[in-house]
C-alpha cells in the first residue's frame, strides 16, 4: 500500500492501516490533494482502492473528482462535469454534448410521429381494402396508423435518457 507524509511531522502514514500518525499521533495526518483540508485516514475517498501512490481526496472532493462513464457514449468523464436527467442516486451521467445530441435526435423522431402514422394509415387501409373491401379500409387504416405510431413512440421512449 502507498504511504503519504504526515502534515505535522512528515513521517509516512499508510491510509489503509494507520488511524493516526505513528510518530506524532496526529489524528488528521493527511491533506486532500484538491482542497488541502486536513483529513483523518478514515475520510480518504476510496482508500481501499489505493494500490499505487496517487493523489488522495477527502470524501467531498473524491466524489466530485470521481471518474464515471457517460451513459450514451461510454467514455469517461469526471462527475462534476457530468449532467444527470434524474435525481435518484444511481442515475446515469452524461457528457453535456452527448445529452444535447440525443435531445436533437429525439426532437427529429418526434417530428416523424405524424408522418409515420399517416404511412401506417395508407398501408393499413390498402391492406384492409384488398382483404375486406370498404369496412377493411377503415379498420386496416386505423390499425396500421396505430402500429406505426406505437413503433415510433416506443423507439422515442427507449432512446430517452433516464
Amino acid at each position: 500500500m502507498p504511504v503519504y507524509p504526515c502534515v505535522k511531522c512528515n513521517q509516512m502514514v499508510d491510509p489503509s492501516t494507520d488511524r493516526a500518525c505513528k510518530n506524532c499521533r496526529e489524528s488528521k495526518p493527511l491533506n486532500c490533494s484538491r482542497c488541502h483540508k486536513q483529513i483523518p485516514t478514515e475520510e480518504v475517498f476510496e482508500r481501499e482502492k489505493l494500490k499505487t501512490k496517487k493523489p488522495i481526496f477527502c470524501l467531498e472532493c473524491g466524489e466530485r473528482e470521481e471518474v464515471v462513464k457517460c451513459g450514451l457514449c461510454n467514455l469517461s468523464l469526471q462527475r462534476h462535469q457530468a449532467k444527470q436527467v434524474s435525481n435518484y442516486p444511481a442515475a446515469k451521467n452524461y457528457h453535456p454534448h452527448c445529452l444535447r445530441e440525443r435531445q436533437k435526435q429525439l426532437d427529429r423522431l418526434s417530428k416523424l410521429l405524424l408522418p409515420m402514422a399517416l404511412v401506417g394509415l395508407v398501408i393499413g387501409g390498402l391492406i384492409g381494402k384488398v382483404q375486406l373491401d370498404m369496412v377493411g379500409l377503415a379498420a386496416g387504416g386505423a390499425v396500421g396508423a396505430g402500429i406505426f405510431y406505437l413503433i415510433v413512440s416506443g423507439l422515442r421512449n427507449k432512446l430517452t435518457p433516464k
